[in-house]
């Protein structure tokens, strides 16, 4: 199968925030302009996926679905596959996108003035999903070193060990930094989270997204104690542009943290 990467596709008036922002500060149709200020792509999407969609609108019905056992095996498989990760279907539990679940585990996790750390910069909804839930931003800064960043230990863990900190919401690979964390970084991470009770959001919804050289490791896959002290939030919109199905697998081994966010869900 032949892969077209060069073709750049025009997004205007097609609902595109970024695309129709570009036009709004008076750039024309037709220039060459691509704007970069969301993480998505221009590029078409697959043509395996797309003949499989279009399959699938014909043959069935558009009607309220849940996640049916062979999707939770299907994510499963590509976990196994792609990133070594013996994950379980019933540890799923699907939102509408990844930002959704930011939001769910803020508000079924921690209670209204209880703090929720962050590496920051970091990604923008997620400092949205502990102001707007009226919980405390505890803002850990990244040390930039050269053209990288690196965890400030220190701060991270004396901010770990005050008692209102309840949450770490992990961005990895991290954005917009594009650190890949090594493997004693989580595992610090790690130990000072579970020494101090504080749950760990794992975004990885660029776990895909690597470099040759480099390699992401699954967060759950450091420890059995981080195993049992995460939510890991896994999308298939950044590896495969399809950002507009708005579908995610938040992947959870513990039962009981499992079973507080689906409650969480299932009253809205």
């Amino acid at each position: 199968m032949k892969y077209d990467f060069e073709t750049v596709r025009s997004r205007y008036n097609m609902g595109s925030g970024k695309w129709d922002q570009v036009a709004a500060s008076g750039v024309a149709y037709g220039e060459d302009v691509v704007p970069f200020s969301v993480a998505d792509m221009e590029f078409q999407t697959a043509p395996e996926i797309k003949e499989a969609l279009k399959a699938f609108i014909d043959e069935n019905v558009l009607g309220y679905a849940n996640a049916t056992d062979e999707f939770k095996q299907s994510v499963c498989n590509w976990m196994k596959r792609r990133h070594g990760w013996d994950a379980k279907p019933e540890w799923i539990l699907p939102t509408h996108g990844v930002v959704e679940a930011f939001f769910a585990t803020v508000q079924a996790f921690t209670k209204p003035g209880e703090g929720v750390m962050l590496m920051t910069p970091v990604y923008y909804p997620m400092y949205a999903a502990i102001k707007n839930n009226g919980r405390v931003l505890v803002d850990t800064k990244l040390i930039r070193k050269g053209s990288s960043y690196e965890i400030d230990f220190e701060d991270f863990e004396k901010k770990a060990k005050d008692e209102n900190t309840r949450m770490l919401i992990l961005c990895s690979p991290h954005n917009p930094c594009s650190r890949i964390w090594r493997r004693e970084e989580l595992e610090k991470i790690a130990k000072i989270c579970n020494e101090n009770n504080v749950l760990v959001i794992a975004d990885e919804i660029h776990h895909d997204l690597v470099m040759p050289g480099y390699h992401h490791i699954v967060y759950a896959t450091i420890s059995e104690e981080a195993k049992n002290n995460c939510v890991v939030c896994t999308a298939p919109s950044k590896t495969f542009n399809l950002a507009r199905l708005q579908t995610s697998s938040i992947m959870i081994p513990t039962p009981a943290i499992r079973d507080v966010l689906q409650q969480h869900l299932l009253r809205g």
